[in-house]
């Protein structure tokens, strides 16, 4: 029979059988931003720790390509709007 506090103490400190628990993935505004702050390279190191420990690879390849699809339709429609 545990006490309390074992109880506690193993909710604390799982045991080494334990499967590790799996990363949680980024949301969609989350990899946004974690790609728009990456450009400027502004930001806390405990913010780049915790937001690159859950965005995957494919998140910010998928993410870069929208965001470049974003700026050469933003280019496109200022040179129109400038050559009018």
């Amino acid at each position: 029979m545990q006490t309390d506090s074992e109880r506690a103490l193993e909710l604390l400190m799982p045991s080494e059988n334990a499967p590790p628990k799996k990363a949680r993935r980024a949301g969609p505004l989350q990899v946004a931003a974690t790609i728009f702050w990456a450009l400027f390279a502004i930001g806390k190191k405990n913010t780049w720790s915790k937001n690159g420990a859950t965005v995957t690879p494919a998140q910010i390849v998928v993410g870069a390509f929208i965001g470049l699809f974003i700026l050469i339709a933003l280019l496109v429609l200022l040179v129109n709007f400038v050559t009018r």
